[in-house]
């Protein structure tokens, strides 16, 4: 890679239709055509077939056309014998994301609900509960709920550990200029981004070592 951090989304709602759905099913990975086909729900099957081409096009971005899948000891994928190309895909809804750099990265989308006060008061650290808390409104608290959700996810995955890391063991700091995090696992940097589509969803990743570039939107049509 030239060391860009290239972040992707596209939506999967047109793979409702049949043909669209097998005309780009035939163009995936046998590897992925494979996890599409032991999935039972219909919903399950849109979103990785979404996800997998999305990260296919990524990939071919990149040079690489020609790869193999597989997993680290904690279930995270990865590319074989491919050196200094990392990726991490993520799904809500119809949404599909998929970023990828040459160091440690982590991704997530959330489709924007009404907030889950008892989920962030169990898991969330204490302060960023207490920031929940504290809002008057319950559009900006649906909303902060969901900007903790995905960079929390997009942390856990960029750390390699994901959800081996308990959610309270970590604190996402939020101000008007910058995303931060007070963590003890490990020494790096950590770098956030989110990214506000006005689509009813939350985007968020976290990069480490490297800042964050713009995000790229890749329509379904064009995979």
């Amino acid at each position: 890679m030239n060391g860009a951090i290239k972040v992707y989304t596209a939506d999967v709602g047109a793979l409702t239709d049949a043909q669209r759905f097998r005309q780009l099913y035939e163009r995936v990975s046998a590897q992925r055509r494979e996890k599409v086909d032991r999935l039972k729900q219909e919903k399950d099957k849109r979103l990785a077939l979404g996800a997998g081409a999305l990260l296919e096009a990524a990939l071919a971005a990149e040079g690489l056309s020609d790869f193999t899948m597989t997993t680290e000891h904690n279930g995270k994928p990865r590319l074989a014998h491919v050196q200094n190309v990392h990726f991490n895909i993520s799904h809500s809804g119809t949404k599909v994301m998929c970023a990828v750099s040459d160091s440690e990265i982590g991704c997530d989308v959330e489709r924007i609900a009404a907030c889950k006060m008892d989920i962030a008061r169990r898991f969330f650290h204490a302060g960023e509960y207490a920031a929940l808390l504290q809002c008057d409104d319950r559009e900006r608290q649906n909303r902060l709920f969901f900007r903790y959700w995905t960079l929390k996810e997009s942390f856990m995955k960029a750390t390699g550990l994901g959800f081996q890391l308990p959610l309270d063991e970590f604190c996402i700091v939020l101000s008007e200029s910058e995303i931060s995090v007070r963590q003890s696992v490990d020494d790096r940097a950590y770098y956030f981004r989110e990214f506000d589509l006005h689509d009813g969803f939350q985007y968020a990743v976290c990069s480490a070592e490297k800042p964050l570039g713009k995000l790229e939107l890749l329509p379904l049509s064009s995979l």
